[in-house]
């Protein structure tokens, strides 16, 4: 059986795409007025209806009050947690945002880029 993993698969990110500058985002209650409206909150989830797994992820803007989504079958919730931030960063890109915060509740998610970012910026 092929690793089902969202390590190794790349959610559809051309590899020529790369972050130029991240940090550690401040509470959302703490940004400068003028900055929320490039914050984001992500999520995403699965749940098993009858013989399928069904995920769905999600974006939220609370200043714009827009929200996105996407869903499937057949991935993890990690794997909707993932395309939840890349739909969150397809936004940014969209709208040419100057910066972005997101904000998400994924541990996995979270210790990805803050586990692994110190290990890209040596590797550079």
């Amino acid at each position: 059986m092929p690793d089902q993993s969202p390590e190794g698969r790349d959610f559809g990110i051309s590899p020529d795409k790369q972050v130029v500058c991240a940090e550690e985002a401040p509470p959302y209650n703490k940004l400068p007025e003028n900055e929320k409206p490039y914050a984001l909150f992500t999520g995403g989830s699965c749940c098993v209806v009858g013989k399928h797994r069904r995920w769905k992820a999600t974006v939220w803007s609370p200043t714009q009050r827009v929200a996105e989504a996407a869903e499937g079958e057949g991935e993890s919730s990690q794997f909707a947690e993932v395309k939840a931030i890349q739909l969150a960063l397809d936004i940014a890109e969209r709208e040419k945002w100057p910066m972005q915060y997101l904000y998400t509740d994924s541990w996995m998610v979270a210790n990805a880029l803050w586990g692994w970012l110190q290990q890209w910026k040596q590797s550079n």
